[in-house]
């Protein structure tokens, strides 16, 4: 019974994490919204089985990278709120992964799209 409580209660923790990251990160925001504006595109174009699994793993990618962003900014901010180099990088390579992430969902999605959209 403990192993089960143990489990449950890690849930509860990753949700309230999702919650933390959604109530308090902008950025966050701005990806949740457009997930739904994708999800509402491929409803609308019909996507295929396989472009639906696609566009979820891209979507999983970008929030996954966002989330890990914002574990980072929240950590670095845990420890200073002085202005360091170090710090600085580290914010920056991070959101520079959330970049990365969306520019490489945008590239893939666009050669999805583009046979629903001609």
């Amino acid at each position: 019974m403990h192993r089960i409580n143990s489990v449950l209660f890690k849930f509860k923790c990753a949700f309230k994490g999702l919650f933390i990251a959604f109530t308090s990160d902008n950025s966050f925001k701005i990806h949740f919204a457009a997930t739904i504006s994708v999800i509402f595109s491929a409803i609308l174009l019909e996507f295929s089985k396989s472009d639906w699994m696609i566009i979820i793993l891209l979507i999983g990618l970008v929030l996954v990278a966002e989330l890990f962003n914002t574990a980072i900014e929240f950590l670095v901010k845990l420890f200073t709120d002085d202005y360091h180099e170090l710090a600085e990088k580290i914010l920056d390579i991070s959101a520079g992964a959330v970049l990365l992430s969306v520019i490489i969902s945008i590239i893939i999605a666009v050669f999805i799209y583009l046979p629903y959209l001609l």
